[in-house]
């Protein structure tokens, strides 16, 4: 984005009179159009952007994914194909916690997918199954995760998919699931897995959670 910006504001021969199709790649925002639009205002280069929708849609509130900046949601445009199917176009901003110290190249890390995919789940849950359930909150618990990476993920749009194969909602307290997950760009899968998880009502992970932390400290101290 800052070499397009230096394009635009310092101009030149080589600029003067082109034509330009922007084609937006991730860690894009909407302050980002301002920036593009104030800029060619100014400038004697023609521009327009390709599909400057897909960007401008806001990313999912944290609350569906369980985040709480925004910075750190992944997922924007959440919806369902079908009743135990839900996708969403991956979002990455570029003050997500997850990319600011990586220096492996070109790719967006492995680390990524795996939390798009932890995501989708959540938010599958979150937008389809949580609504017709008692007003409670609720903590994902992942029990395994059977993951395959089969080609590199580019900063490019790519969407992000679940769906549910097997699920048991007899217990409202500790709902467990098991899903089948995707990543794909262009067409093509970059990565997938079988996901097992449980979504644990929030007073019970808390008194879980507060009795295992107990028994590792005394563990600890012996």
């Amino acid at each position: 984005m800052s070499g397009l910006l230096t394009l635009l504001t310092a101009g030149g021969p080589e600029v003067a009179g082109c034509h330009w199709v922007v084609h937006l790649g991730q860690g894009v925002d909407a302050t980002d159009f301002d920036l593009i639009e104030a800029a060619r205002g100014e400038s004697e280069v023609a521009v327009c952007l390709a599909d400057p929708e897909r960007f401008r849609a806001a990313p999912e509130p944290p609350g569906i994914v369980h985040k709480d900046r925004p910075e750190n949601v992944l997922l924007a445009g959440v919806h369902h194909p079908g009743a135990t199917h839900c996708r969403a176009a991956l979002r990455i901003h570029r003050d997500n916690e997850l990319v600011l110290d990586h220096h492996t190249g070109e790719h967006v890390q492995g680390i990524v997918i795996i939390e798009a995919m932890r995501q989708i789940c959540i938010a599958q849950f979150e937008t389809a199954v949580r609504p017709g359930l008692p007003p409670a909150g609720y903590a994902g618990v992942w029990k395994r995760i059977d993951l395959s990476f089969e080609d590199f993920l580019f900063p490019l749009p790519a969407t992000v998919e679940s769906l549910i194969v097997e699920s048991d909602v007899t217990r409202e307290t500790h709902l467990k699931f098991r899903a089948t997950t995707a990543v794909r760009q262009h067409g093509h899968t970059v990565a997938t897995a079988t996901i097992e998880y449980a979504m644990v009502a929030q007073r019970r992970i808390d008194a879980l959670e507060r009795r295992k932390a107990d028994q590792a400290t005394r563990a600890y101290l012996g």
